[in-house]
């Protein structure tokens, strides 16, 4: 199953490492063909084809996107990762309107990482 299309999405990667690669302890890397973002080793972000997918929000933080987007859980094959959100974007502006969401998911992130 291929997850990410570089001809569908390469705008919107473009406009969020834009934005992401710039801050303290951020590593990215392919994972399933998809570009995952990284801080200090732990996933807290990764573009799929015309969508993002958060890793490292709170159940309320979640919540809170789910009101604002139509957001879907992510599936890896048959098996859904719980608390991992799919958000769809359609544009680079949309990035933009999702950023509060991707930095609370990378702060998350480095509390959670391992030094």
């Amino acid at each position: 199953m291929k997850y990410y299309s570089e001809e569908e999405t390469k705008e919107l990667r473009l406009a969020l490492e834009d934005k992401v690669l710039s801050w303290p302890h951020i590593g990215t890397r392919k994972m399933y063909g998809c570009p995952c973002y990284k801080a200090k080793g732990k996933l807290f972000a990764f573009l799929v084809t015309k969508g993002l997918v958060i890793t490292c929000l709170t159940e309320n933080e979640r919540a809170k996107v789910s009101r604002q987007y139509q957001t879907t859980p992510f599936q890896a094959g048959k098996i859904t990762i719980p608390g991992w959100v799919r958000i769809p974007i359609g544009n680079k502006q949309d990035v933009e309107k999702i950023m509060p969401f991707v930095r609370k998911s990378y702060k998350s992130a480095l509390g959670k990482s391992k030094e």
